[in-house]
């Protein structure tokens, strides 16, 4: 059983993460996709199984489905980007480096993988991070879009349960493997482990590839943190389609996915509203977009009444089309 102790400083500083974390992201995603179909994640398996990634060996042999995996995988706490994580990731002190990682090859003996990351020093955390990134890139980049509203609404469904019932409501409507027996919070079916978390506060983390019940890291010094599953519904991934990016894909390395979708959305005339709903994005995040791409000429915003309607250009029609004016 886990065991978070709080005191009552601990409870004035609980941090609920509004977006998950890119890196605890590839190491719940690469359980999953270790353990086999199922029926949530059965069409993700699938696409991802065929993806090649450099040293997918290297990061298998890391994030074994059950059991530890080393904590320098995950130093985030949810909301940085993918590039912050990897720079704090390659930065990880060499001894606590060679200390997890040879605390975790003794859990997984005989791993020539592991053998090399241990000898091979600064090139190979570099070749790691390579297949890190291209794995995210292949594996969770691609579904963000689709799994953004169940985030947003397991994370305002909790916001109302701490507005509603304060912090015991909050904690104790957790999970169902989670007990809230003040000042301790116990997460059932898990190995021996206390944390005391000493008036450091805890961040509560959603992921959408977490499985079964919330996990924590090993070293009880590190900032505390409790990543909690948002599972999404059966269906998620086939109901939208096949290829989840846009045919323009030389607009996107231009104006990055997600005005590269925008731009798309409003080859008819489209409201914020609607672009943020088809986007999984808030509704001021779906204005900002807009109004770059209306600083650029490639959209025209025209307010009717109390709604603003967003429609494409000329010039952006003739970018996505691929056409010269000359």
């Amino acid at each position: 059983m886990l065991r978070i102790h709080f005191t009552s400083e601990d409870l004035r500083r609980i941090t609920l993460a509004e977006d998950t974390d890119p890196l605890w992201d590839v190491l719940l995603s690469l359980h999953v996709l270790q353990e086999g179909r199922e029926l949530t994640y059965g069409e993700w398996w699938r696409r991802t199984r065929q993806v090649k990634v450099t040293d997918m060996r290297l990061l298998l042999s890391l994030t074994p489905p059950q059991g530890y995996s080393p904590d320098f995988l995950t130093p985030g706490r949810g909301g940085d980007p993918l590039e912050e994580q990897l720079d704090r990731l390659l930065s990880t002190p060499t001894p606590r480096f060679r200390e997890e990682l040879s605390y975790f090859n003794d859990k997984q003996p005989n791993s020539a993988s592991i053998r090399a990351l241990l000898d091979g020093g600064a090139p190979m955390l570099r070749r790691l991070g390579d297949a890190i990134t291209e794995y995210h890139h292949a594996g969770i980049a691609p579904y963000k879009r689709m799994l953004r509203p169940h985030l947003q609404a397991d994370h305002a469904r909790r916001l109302q349960a701490l507005a509603d019932g304060g912090v015991d409501r909050l904690l104790s409507e957790l999970h169902p493997d989670v007990v809230w027996e003040p000042p301790v919070l116990c997460v059932l079916d898990y190995v021996e482990h206390d944390v005391h978390l000493e008036g450091r506060g805890i961040v509560l983390l959603p992921s959408a590839f977490c499985r079964r019940h919330p996990i924590t890291l090993r070293d009880t010094d590190l900032p505390p943190l409790l990543c909690f599953p948002v599972q999404p519904p059966v269906g998620w991934l086939p109901r939208v389609r096949a290829d989840d990016a846009p045919e323009h894909e030389p607009v996107v390395a231009l104006l990055g996915r997600t005005r590269a979708y925008v731009l798309e959305q409003v080859a008819r005339p489209t409201t914020t509203t609607e672009l943020a709903q088809r986007l999984g994005i808030s509704l001021a995040m779906a204005s900002r977009h807009a109004a770059v791409l209306r600083n650029a000429g490639l959209v025209d915003s025209r307010r009717d009444g109390n709604t603003v309607f967003h429609h494409i250009t000329a010039l952006g029609r003739a970018l996505l089309n691929g056409r010269s004016f000359s």
